[in-house]
């Protein structure tokens, strides 16, 4: 079903864009015999397993069908999508191996979705995981198994990961091949090249036509530097969508997928981690603020020494070994939790502390591999995959968390093997040298100049200093949302309820929907505006949802106030993140950024910190009022200096 759903679903974006679905015979595909024999050995394979009860046969002609389908999709990883496609097929195969020819379920997703051990008794293929703890999980492979739930009427199912990356996969190919140019505007641009260059072969002229529309070099390496052809005497066509050209760059696609996988299993770890802290006990609202500050502090202390190391390696090396490094501390948490929550606060300082050399690192990539005037749309698109992950993970993390908390160190596998995801694809990425980037010793001297550098450009140019001067009072509401939202939905929403977990995953999931709906609406028009008034709109918008929250008490309001925050987010997020990106040189992108987030995660850090406390001593509500008035009063004061308000 969700195979059916991703192809259907990519058929109505494709038409909507303007794309037709003759096309996609266009795609040039090699190896198809490869597909053919895939679905033959499969059909042969489950013909005889069905009539001989030969069930080696079966799983061998399953397994065989997987290679070969594998070997047809890499064959084809220069189509954007099929490298997805692939990655999936693998980490399906690699569930099935492990397990004998069998695909594990998790018994606890299996439930969350609305299903029963009946429902998938004599399948043959499939076989129910009882797993009562995180390393039974991990032996059985269920890691790579189905184990993801999707409650939802019709397109209820229990999916694996690789069958995410596949139906991603798919639906970008289709995408992709039902809007690429028609034939009428290759005939421009080839009339366009011979105009240009009368001289120029027919060879040459479809050459510099493909880099050209593409807006990328072979393969989808990054901006291909080509002499662009005089459009005099042509007609012109129809601009193209910033989103569509995104959407053939494959190391664009590459990075944005493996976030959004990462960010998913993100949201699962972050409800479970406040879930197990906030049924503690008394005292818990404190441990809760501290587990959220930990997370922060990293940024204040080391932010501007890994922006400068950032600055010195290779960036795209760098965002790999981080989510291993990551994979590798979230395993941890079930374990430390069981021993002291003091663990569970130097894991958190840990996982942050390896995120800030991630961060940084894709904030400087992303421009080396997108035209400058898609910058802003890249942003979006990129914003959006985090947001996403909000809409999608957080209820089902809140089901999870609620239904299966006496195994709930499996929600912390997935998020260790979302990171893992994560680095393959970012790993496949093919990302332009830099040659800007700083080299040379590394020195305890020279990274302190490096450090010092950064703070010197960020205080004189005067719109980034003044953005984050705002920013550092205005985002006190970012560490009260983090850590009050589960309290009140446990206090206030909830109260004496064991749903409020789910209550919780509902509410983070309306300020993804919001920021999706946002993130999307910007990346279309944010180019028309200028960014200062957009940035002060966003803040004060926040705010004042904020204040709104906190006289509320019933769900469905909460859950409308929550959309507008996750909208009004967008509204500051993506122009405060294309301002720094075109105004700072790339040789000091690492550093700048890094100098920014310290000074912005302390503000944050200290109202994580301090909003637990508060909301034990005056209430989760009180607490959100104070942190919306605060916000709200920083964006509006940004309209007394010029230099934000006045923003380009």
């Amino acid at each position: 079903m969700m195979f059916l759903s991703a192809i259907l679903l990519a058929l109505l974006v494709g038409a909507l864009l303007g794309g037709g679905i003759p096309r996609l015979a266009q795609l040039n595909l090699r190896w198809l015999p490869l597909l053919g024999l895939a679905l033959a050995f499969r059909i042969l394979a489950l013909i005889g397993g069905i009539r001989f009860g030969m069930v080696f046969a079966a799983e061998a002609g399953l397994l065989l069908t997987y290679g070969l389908l594998f070997v047809w999709l890499w064959g084809n990883r220069q189509q954007p999508g099929l490298q997805i496609a692939a990655i999936g097929i693998a980490t399906n195969a690699a569930a099935v191996l492990l397990n004998g020819g069998q695909m594990p379920i998790w018994s606890g997703a299996l439930s969350a979705a609305g299903f029963t051990p009946a429902d998938v008794a004599g399948d043959g293929f499939h076989f129910i995981l009882e797993a009562r703890t995180a390393a039974e999980f991990v032996a059985a492979g269920g890691l790579l198994g189905d184990v993801i739930p999707i409650p939802l009427p019709i397109i209820r199912d229990v999916v694996s990961i690789g069958d995410v990356l596949l139906a991603v996969g798919i639906f970008a190919t289709i995408v992709f091949s039902m809007t690429r140019a028609d034939a009428p505007l290759r005939r421009e641009r080839f009339a366009a090249a011979r105009i240009a260059s009368p001289s120029m072969s027919s060879m040459n002229a479809g050459v510099a036509y493909a880099g050209t529309l593409a807006g990328t070099a072979p393969g989808g390496i990054g901006p291909m530097a080509l002499p662009q052809p005089s459009m005099e005497g042509v007609r012109p066509s129809r601009p193209e969508s910033a989103y569509l050209r995104l959407a053939r760059n494959r190391n664009f696609v590459l990075l944005w997928v493996g976030q959004a996988i990462s960010f998913f299993g993100d949201r699962i770890h972050q409800v479970a981690l406040a879930g197990i802290v906030a049924s503690r006990g008394p005292g818990s609202e404190i441990e809760v603020g501290f587990t959220f500050a930990a997370t922060a502090i990293p940024n204040v202390l080391l932010g501007p020494l890994a922006g400068a190391l950032v600055d010195r390696w290779d960036r795209k090396r760098t965002m790999v070994a981080s989510d291993i490094a990551r994979a590798v501390l979230v395993l941890s948490v079930p374990f430390a939790i069981e021993i002291s929550i003091l663990l569970v606060y130097l894991i958190a300082f840990a996982l942050a502390t390896v995120s800030l050399l991630f961060r940084p690192a894709k904030t400087a990539v992303l421009p080396l591999v997108v035209h400058d005037d898609e910058l802003v749309t890249a942003n979006s698109a990129s914003t959006v995959s985090e947001t996403g992950a909000d809409l999608i993970g957080y209820p089902v993390a809140g089901l999870i968390v609620a239904a299966l908390s006496g195994i709930i160190g499996t929600a912390f596998v997935l998020d260790a093997g979302t990171y893992l995801i994560s680095a393959i694809l970012i790993g496949l990425m093919v990302v332009p040298h830099d040659p800007e980037q700083q080299t040379g010793p590394m020195k305890l001297r020279a990274v302190w100049a490096d450090i010092v550098d950064g703070w010197q450009f960020l205080r004189h140019q005067t719109e980034l200093f003044a953005n984050t001067m705002v920013s550092m009072v205005a985002q006190l509401v970012v560490g009260a949302e983090v850590v009050v939202s589960i309290l009140y939905a446990q206090h206030v929403l909830e109260p004496g309820s064991p749903d409020y977990l789910q209550v919780y995953g509902f509410l983070m999931a309306s300020v993804g929907l919001g920021s999706v709906v946002g993130g999307i609406l910007i990346g279309a028009i944010a180019a028309r505006f200028r960014k200062g008034p957009m940035i002060i709109a966003g803040y004060a918008g926040i705010g004042l949802a904020m204040m709104a929250v906190g006289f509320v008490d019933e769900t469905l309001m909460a859950l409308v106030l929550y959309f507008v925050i996750g909208a009004m987010n967008m509204l500051f997020l993506i122009p405060s993140i294309t301002l720094f990106q075109e105004r700072t040189p790339q040789r000091l992108m690492g550093r700048v950024v890094s100098t920014r987030q310290s000074l912005v995660f302390g503000s944050i850090a200290t109202s994580m910190a301090l909003s637990g406390w508060l909301a034990a001593v005056v209430g989760p509500s009180t607490v959100f009022v104070i942190a919306g008035a605060a916000c709200t009063v920083a964006g509006l004061a940004g309209l007394l200096v010029p230099a934000m308000r006045d923003a380009r």
